[in-house]
């Protein structure tokens, strides 16, 4: 084997282990200290790990009563439609965030 064959195959190896990892890694890398954290834990929650990784989070306009409001944009596999844009409103009432989604308002 030559050293770019190896390099190679180190490379591939390293992508395995970290895609491996990913889902492990989420709860401790997601936690509810940050609104784009909680969202991202609630979204591994629903059983998409990899998504949460992935996520296109959109802070829009929210009210006090609640929280503020995220469009939030994610491959949705096990939705019959294939709708993915959810909206989560992320509010901190006790020390952590709360996060409550939804299809709409």
């Amino acid at each position: 084997m030559n050293k770019k064959t190896k390099i190679i195959l180190s490379l591939l190896a390293a992508l395995i282990v970290i895609l491996i990892t990913l889902p492990v890694l989420s709860p401790v890398v997601f936690t509810a200290s940050s609104e784009k954290g909680a969202i991202r834990h609630e979204i591994y929650k629903r059983g998409y790990p990899y998504q949460s990784y992935f996520a296109i989070l959109q802070k829009r306009e929210g009210d006090n009563e609640s929280g503020n409001l995220y469009y939030v944009n994610w491959l949705d596999w096990k939705d019959e439609t294939g709708q993915t844009p959810h909206l989560c409103y992320s509010k901190k009432p006790e020390g952590e965030y709360k996060v409550s989604c939804g299809t709409g308002p």
